[in-house]
């Protein structure tokens, strides 16, 4: 192919290339996340990556804004899925009568946002998903709280901070402090609330107090309510208490996300990180109907979340007229590893494999059912598939494999094989190949 013909490699902005280490670190996670879930008793569905538009669309202006949508080759308005949560709520609907509720699932898969990169967010990410679906309980809100917990502790990205705030109770608050703003000044004030690490207290009083119908004093008021805090560091329920006194739905909610946080606390005690309570938490995605949480890493402040996620009790009466009512949750997997990468502890590639090495071309399959039989006992093993001895071994070395088995004619014939530590040089010759799994487990593999 001529020059002029040839296309300049370059990825999109906000997409990635993953390399071998950093895809063996994300597999890594990913199977504690099975694991933990698989404990849990969650069960593990899939669905598409594009959806009709009108599926997707309807969970907030900014939301809507970052859908990749466009016109198929059937003339259908279809989008590529934001999160897992709304195909979830619309893959139940339409499959309820197979499910068993409570319905407990495990989903993992890319998603795709058109919002401005930049550090550990990207416009392609896989998400790693835990829901409960078909009951309204704080049995559930306390599992997956624990759940997520289990994961990250198990991840060891050291120490971490999940806040959890409550929908409810802040919804009641803003009511309550800004009573003459229209409804849609409540969203404005929640999406406000929960910029407030990002821009600050003194601009969402600020922006608080210019929403339609609120009052300066009304904001300074909300702001002090949700970030005054105890000695341990969680939001003061006494002053909030007081304020929603005469609101008994709110009572209710406070009561229920105490018991949530006290039976979650208890049921993680060996954990490496701590669960706060926190009413600035507020969640962007409009579906949320409850708890909701956020999980940040402790060494790394200001790098956003890692795990996130809430009660959502409305969202699959788009799809269905009947109630089901769910909690779950999410751990941003690329954004999880991008702060691992950054802490220096992304765990180690899996061990680097024996290589078996082809000397002469009669030798080939009696080569390849060496490393089949060491590929049965679980050995990673590689092949030699370059012609020339020389350069299977310089593969090898390039690679970092430990050890090279070597075979030729004469190691066909009489059934052993030659074996080199490529870490220490030392070469032996004419072991016989009945015991070659023994002698690379006494080595160590």
């Amino acid at each position: 192919m001529s020059k002029k013909d040839r296309t300049e490699p370059r990825r999109l902005k906000g997409f990635r290339d993953y390399m071998p280490d950093v895809m063996a670190a994300r597999f890594h996670i990913m199977d504690i996340i099975r694991s933990e879930a698989t404990l849990a008793g969650f069960q593990v569905i899939g669905t598409p990556a594009l959806e009709y538009a009108v599926t997707l669309l309807g969970q907030g202006e900014e939301t809507d804004k970052q859908v990749y949508r466009f016109v198929d080759h059937g003339e259908r308005q279809v989008a590529l899925r934001f999160d897992l949560t709304v195909p979830f709520a619309r893959f139940v609907a339409e499959h309820q009568g197979e499910l068993v509720f409570p319905f407990k699932k495990l989903q993992m898969g890319d998603v795709w946002r058109g919002e401005n990169p930049q550090k550990g967010r990207f416009r392609e990410f896989m998400q790693c998903d835990l829901d409960i679906i078909g009951v309204d309980a704080a049995a559930a809100d306390i599992e997956i709280l624990s759940v997520f917990q289990r994961i990250l502790t198990r991840v060891a990205c050291g120490p971490f901070t999940m806040a959890v705030g409550d929908r409810v109770v802040l919804s009641a608050l803003i009511r309550r402090c800004l009573p003459d703003i229209p409804p849609g000044g409540e969203t404005a004030a929640l999406i406000l609330l929960d910029k407030l690490a990002k821009i600050g207290a003194p601009a969402v009083v600020e922006q608080l107090a210019a929403i339609e119908g609120a009052t300066a004093l009304g904001a300074e008021t909300l702001l002090g309510l949700v970030t005054t805090r105890t000695g341990g560091g969680d939001t003061d329920l006494a002053p909030v208490r007081r304020e929603l006194a005469d609101d008994e739905s709110a009572q209710a909610e406070i009561r229920r996300l105490e018991l949530v946080l006290a039976a979650t606390r208890g049921a993680i005690p060996e954990t490496t990180g701590q669960l706060r309570l926190d009413l600035t938490i507020a969640r962007g995605l409009g579906y949320y109907t409850g708890i909701v949480f956020e999980t940040t890493l402790d060494q790394l402040p200001g790098f956003g979340s890692i795990s996130s996620g809430g009660r959502y009790n409305n969202l699959a009466s788009r799809f269905s007229s009947r109630e089901l009512p769910g909690v779950g949750g999410s751990v941003g997997l690329d954004r999880l590893v991008a702060g691992l990468e950054e802490l220096g502890r992304v765990e180690a590639a899996p061990a680097k494999p024996v290589y078996v090495a082809v000397a002469t071309e009669d030798a080939l399959a009696y080569a390849a059912a060496l490393a089949g039989r060491l590929r049965a006992a679980g050995i990673a093993t590689d092949f030699g598939l370059a012609p020339k001895l020389a350069a299977q071994f310089k593969h090898a070395d390039r690679r970092g494999c430990p050890y090279v088995v070597t075979v030729g004619s004469s190691e066909r014939e009489s059934d052993t094989y030659a074996l080199k530590s490529m870490g220490e040089g030392d070469e032996m010759r004419d072991l016989p190949a009945v015991g070659i799994v023994d002698e690379l487990r006494r080595r160590g593999l």
